[in-house]
């Protein structure tokens, strides 16, 4: 069977036996996928200090026969953003994106969309971006590429545009904003949202990733924003993130 080639980011790296790896990447062409390192910890030339978590790597791969794993052959590192894994805040904020990139993606489904957005998540990361702005920003465009884009820019119950002077609440059980003269009539646990963090998020739905570093959010409205997201994403799968109280260690930390 010939070898194929592709490009990926490692999202989790775990021991197979005594000399194996298995390992999760996230490619353009694949998506989501799993292969079997065979000799990885003992390797010297195919796999040393390639195969880290947040990696930027080519892989040679061969496809799966029976088993669902791939068979990786060799990889070769493109980028190892080693700043993410040398910085406490950049590192959780790394695992956050991981996580739910690998939560929101089913096996082979490739999406290049997603792909890139893993890609300017490490490069931010790693160039020095503010991590909670950086990570509020990943977790909102992964849910636009997932298909769950929050409604942002009008009020989900009256429908009136979401407007200076007032505060809004998420309804995370439909992604979308209740306004004050609305709160009554939603049932439910709701989530504070300002405008300033609102009219941020609106704004970044839209933009073109290329640009979407020039946003710049407050610390207190990036704990705001991810709060929020993390809300509305627990609804959505009905499942806790892991990563979460380690963002939400952050938070202290200013």
């Amino acid at each position: 069977m010939n070898n194929c080639r592709t490009r990926g980011l490692v999202l989790s790296v775990s021991d197979h036996s005594e000399a194996d790896k298995i390992v999760t990447f996230f490619s353009p062409d694949l998506g989501k996928a799993t292969g079997i390192a065979k000799g990885a910890k003992r390797s010297k030339k195919r796999f040393v200090n390639k195969l880290e978590q947040f990696s930027l790597i080519e892989i040679m791969y061969r496809p799966p026969r029976r088993e669902s794993m791939l068979f990786l052959v060799e990889a070769e590192l493109d980028e190892a953003y080693l700043e993410v894994r040398r910085d406490y805040k950049r590192y959780i904020v790394a695992m956050l994106a991981a996580e739910l990139t690998l939560r929101f993606t089913r096996e082979y489904d490739p999406d290049p969309g997603l792909f890139s957005l893993l890609e300017w998540v490490m490069s931010s990361l790693a160039q020095g971006d503010e991590p909670l702005r950086t990570g509020a920003l990943f977790h909102l465009r992964l849910l636009g590429e997932a298909g769950y884009q929050p409604v942002l820019d009008h009020c989900g119950f009256c429908g009136k545009n979401a407007r200076m002077g007032t505060t809004y609440t998420l309804h995370p059980g439909s992604g979308s904003l209740v306004c004050d003269d609305c709160r009554s009539s939603a049932t439910g646990s709701l989530v504070s949202l300002s405008v300033q963090t609102l009219k941020f998020l609106e704004y970044a739905q839209r933009l073109d990733l290329n640009n979407i570093n020039r946003l710049r959010l407050p610390e207190q409205n990036a704990q705001e924003a991810l709060t929020f997201l993390n809300r509305y994403t627990q609804h959505l799968l009905q499942h806790d993130i892991t990563s979460w109280q380690q963002i939400k260690n952050l938070f202290s930390q200013r």
